[in-house]
Formats: C-alpha cells, sequence, structure tokens
C-alpha cells in the first residue's frame, strides 16, 4: 500500500508539472515576440513543492543567422545582480569581526578613494556601511551620468580602473543627498565596498568573493568572477548580450566589474544563489539574514530589492545586462535568467508575468 502511496504521488506531480510548464513557457515566448531586438530569453524556475527545477529557453544565443540555440548551458554576465553576492559578502565579514555595519565609512575605505571622495564634499565619517549597501549615504553614480555611455560606446575595449570611475562620480557629480536622508541608487558605492573587501581580505574582489561565499558549499560551480578568476571547466558557452544595436558581449569587462558588476553564471546557479541566500545557508548566524532584509530602505535593503508581485513579496536583484533573480518565499518559487538585450522590456516585467501565472495555477 504504500508504494502504491508512493507512485500515486509521484504521478499526480508529474501531471501538475506537465501542466504548469506550458504556460510559463508560453509566456516567455510570447515576451521575445514582443521584444524581437533580444535573439532570446532564458529563465530558470525552481519550486520543491511544484517539483520544479528546470530551465526555460527561447530563441537563439545570438543574432547571427547560425547562432545555436539558447541553452540551459549558457552563461552571461549579471552586471548588477553582482551586489546581492557582494552585499552578502560584507556581511559574511560582519560576521567574521572585520567590520561593523555602523562603521563609518572612513574607517575601511583605502586612502586613495578617501580622498577623491572628501575633496568632492562627501562626510564619510557619517556614513556607514549599511547605507552604502542600501543606497543611502548619498552617493553621487557615475554610470547615471549620459557621458558615461559616451565613453564606453566609444572605446569599448578601455581598460578601466576602479579609481577611475570613483574619479567620475566626483567629477561629475556632488552628493545627493546627507546620509541617511534617502535612497538613491548607486553603483559607485558598491565600487567603493569591493575595495574595503580586497582591504580587509587582502584577496582579488572575485577571489574574495568566492571564498566568503563558498561557492563550493552552495554548489556554485558555474559562476565566476570575470579577470579575477578563470572560467570554471563546468561552465558553458557564453551568451551573446546586446545593448540596442550593439553586442556587448567582447566588450572590456572593466566596464563593470569592481562591485556595481563583475559575475557571469547561468540562469540556474543565479535562481539557486539567491534561493539559498534567502534560506538562510549562505551565512553563520541567522540574524545575519534578518539584517539584510530588514536594514535600509522601503525599495532596497542590504543588496536586495523589496517588490510584490501578484500580492506576494518578492526579494532579488536585476542588471543593466537585463538579468534578473527574485525568490518569493509565500509561493516557494524562485525565477532567475535573462533577456538578451539591454534596450528590450524589462526582464523583472518577465518574472511578474511568471509569478501571476504561478498564482493563476495555484
Amino acid at each position: 500500500m504504500k508504494r502504491c502511496t508512493t507512485l500515486l504521488v509521484i504521478l499526480l506531480l508529474a501531471v501538475q508539472v506537465q501542466a504548469a510548464e506550458p504556460p510559463l513557457q508560453a509566456t516567455i515566448e510570447n515576451f521575445l515576440a514582443e521584444n524581437p531586438s533580444a535573439p532570446g530569453i532564458v529563465v530558470h524556475v525552481i519550486s520543491p513543492s511544484r517539483g520544479w527545477d528546470t530551465t526555460l529557453t527561447v530563441g537563439r544565443a545570438d543574432r547571427s543567422e547560425t547562432a545555436p540555440p539558447l541553452g540551459p548551458e549558457h552563461t552571461f554576465r549579471i552586471a548588477s545582480n553582482t551586489k546581492t553576492y557582494v552585499a552578502a559578502s560584507v556581511l559574511r565579514l560582519v560576521e567574521q569581526g572585520k567590520l561593523n555595519l555602523d562603521d563609518s565609512l572612513a574607517k575601511h575605505l583605502p586612502d586613495n578613494y578617501a580622498t577623491l571622495l572628501r575633496a568632492d564634499g562627501y562626510d564619510l565619517d557619517a556614513m556607514t556601511i549599511a547605507q552604502v549597501l542600501s543606497h543611502t549615504s548619498g552617493l553621487f553614480e557615475h554610470p547615471a551620468d549620459p557621458r558615461y555611455a559616451e565613453m564606453f560606446l566609444a572605446d569599448p575595449q578601455h581598460v578601466w580602473t576602479a579609481a577611475e570611475q570613483v574619479g567620475l562620480c566626483v567629477g561629475w557629480g556632488d552628493p545627493v543627498g546627507e546620509p541617511g536622508e534617502t535612497y538613491i541608487y548607486s553603483d559607485t558605492g558598491y565600487v567603493l565596498l569591493g575595495a574595503i573587501i580586497e582591504k580587509l581580505t587582502g584577496r582579488k574582489l572575485g577571489q574574495a568573493v568566492h571564498e566568503l561565499l563558498d561557492y563550493e558549499k552552495l554548489a556554485l560551480s558555474r559562476t565566476w568572477w570575470e579577470l579575477d578568476e578563470a572560467a570554471p571547466p563546468t561552465s558553458g558557452q557564453r551568451a551573446h548580450q546586446y545593448y540596442g544595436p550593439y553586442d556587448t558581449t567582447g566588450w572590456h569587462p572593466s566596464l563593470d566589474l569592481y562591485g556595481g558588476g563583475g559575475l557571469l553564471t547561468d540562469a540556474s546557479d543565479l535562481a539557486w544563489f539567491m534561493r539559498k541566500l534567502l534560506a538562510g545557508e549562505v551565512f553563520a548566524d541567522e540574524k545575519t539574514l534578518v539584517q539584510m532584509t530588514n536594514r535600509g530602505s522601503g525599495p532596497y535593503r542590504l543588496g536586495l530589492m523589496r517588490e510584490e508581485m501578484s500580492g506576494h513579496l518578492a526579494w532579488g536583484h536585476t542588471g543593466f545586462w537585463n538579468t534578473f533573480a527574485f525568490h518569493l518565499p509565500s509561493l516557494d518559487l524562485t525565477i532567475a535568467g535573462a533577456v538578451l538585450d539591454h534596450k528590450a522590456a524589462r526582464g523583472q516585467e518577465l518574472v511578474a508575468k511568471l509569478v501571476a501565472e504561478v498564482v493563476a495555477l495555484d
């Protein structure tokens, strides 16, 4: 009798998965049809209670006529999705007693960055690590200035340094508010956090993040930091990512490498990292995750966006190259992936559509 019951459960689960996957696939296909500038879309969906742990794809890996179909194995730059990994690494340093969230930025920032920022009127003694993590420190964002796009379009092979990018923050803008006053997204802030991680660990940023988060424990076997690490032997071919008419795949990674971005991965690793992070598997102390999800502003906590989708709380992040990763605890649902054109509709819109499909199925 027990064996029959088990078989019945397996059959029912199989029917549920077969019934659920087609509408999810159709939603992705429709999204690509509405955004034909993107050659393809890849989405990984995890929901153990529904028996889901699968990658859904549509389209091709680049715009050429001979491009292979986009597959689960394809990897891509995740841009600002990297911020969640950087924030989690800072919190691991807090657990190790190497810094505190309420420490001033002045206490840990390397001198060359401190000198630049003080000259522009930043009060580094009043700005805290937590404020930088939550984009409430008052830092200007250098990529927000249209001149940045003009520069990387004019010379996509330019080798940027972190100090050069912080210099643009200082040269192009001024403090955008008093520390703790308001939420204004700042990529530059995460460049500073990357410098602090390197200072405290004595390691290159990508290597430090790898070790602090313990990719091996998390089974992130297809995730690596460009230039700082070699691609893992298990990683697949790169999908091509576009900025309107431009194929950005060969652009020099230093454009977005120093903490605001820097990681490459595939959709499965991206989804599983977000899910394991929100399940408390990254930190040694459960209180650390509480801090990550509670400190900060309404829309943004410590390296995590806080959204509502179909009436359910969603934690996650998006990236400039139209990447996305969100976890919805109340639905037991994690969705991550990429739309292969920055100029297409945002991947977060696709996630919201997929969440609505799941809610309708339930």
